[in-house]
This record gives C-alpha cells, structure tokens and sequence, in this order.
C-alpha cells in the first residue's frame, strides 16, 4: 500500500483539503486558504500598528527609570498615564503594575515578583 497522500492524488473527492464550502472545489478550496492567510497577515499587520501605536504614546507620559525589583537593573520605567492611572514596567525582564499612585503601581510591581508576567507578550492590559 502506498503512501497516504497517494491516496488523496487518486481519490481528489476524499480530500478534506479540496473542499470547498461543502462541495468538491479544489480551486475554491485554495482560493479560501489563501484569503484565510492574507486575512492573518492583515490581522497581524493591524495588531502590529496598534502595539506600536500605543508604546509611542506611552512615552509621552515618561516619569523616571529607577531598578527593577526582579532583575535588578536599572530598567524599571514608570509612566503617569493622563493623569489616571500610573504604570511600572521593567524593560529587561518585563514585570510589570498598574495603579492609581505610583507607590501603588510600584506595590503592584512587587507583588508580582516570580509570577513570570511580561508586558512585551499582552501589550493589551493597560488599555482603559
């Protein structure tokens, strides 16, 4: 018996792969996939634009640097963010906190110490 996708070459109407909205369409199927992957990419592109987007605008609310409760190095950044909320993110290691004070935002900070929390991987939890 040969290979499976042998199978598949002979018998084209077997192939989950060819089909297309509930018919055999190869074509409509790899036409499906492809607009499946440039919607991925657009999706991607757009996320990109946004995380971007945000850390330009973050920097506009720069307080101070001071050492990192975690690492140890000198890349604890604090933010006061329009004046509602202030943020504490290490850019080396990347703990992070969030609160109404910076004293809060640094307690927060803290008490994260050894949870493995990076604000590099989900830029999203600042979002208000």
């Amino acid at each position: 018996m040969g290979e499976w996708s042998d199978y598949f070459e002979d018998f084209p109407e077997e192939n989950p792969a060819n089909d297309g909205r509930g018919k055999l369409d190869p074509a409509l199927a790899e036409m499906l996939r492809a607009q499946e992957e440039r919607a991925l990419k657009a999706k991607a592109e757009i996320h990109k634009l946004r995380v971007n987007a945000w850390l330009k605008e973050k920097e506009k609310y720069y307080l101070l640097t001071e050492a990192c409760p975690q690492c140890g190095l000198e890349e604890l950044k604090a933010y006061c963010v329009r004046n509602e909320y202030y943020l504490c993110e290490c850019q080396d290691c990347g703990i992070f906190g969030k609160g109404d004070t910076h004293d809060e935002a640094l307690k927060a900070t803290f008490d994260a110490l050894g949870e493995g929390l990076d604000w590099k991987e989900n830029r999203e939890p600042w979002a208000r």
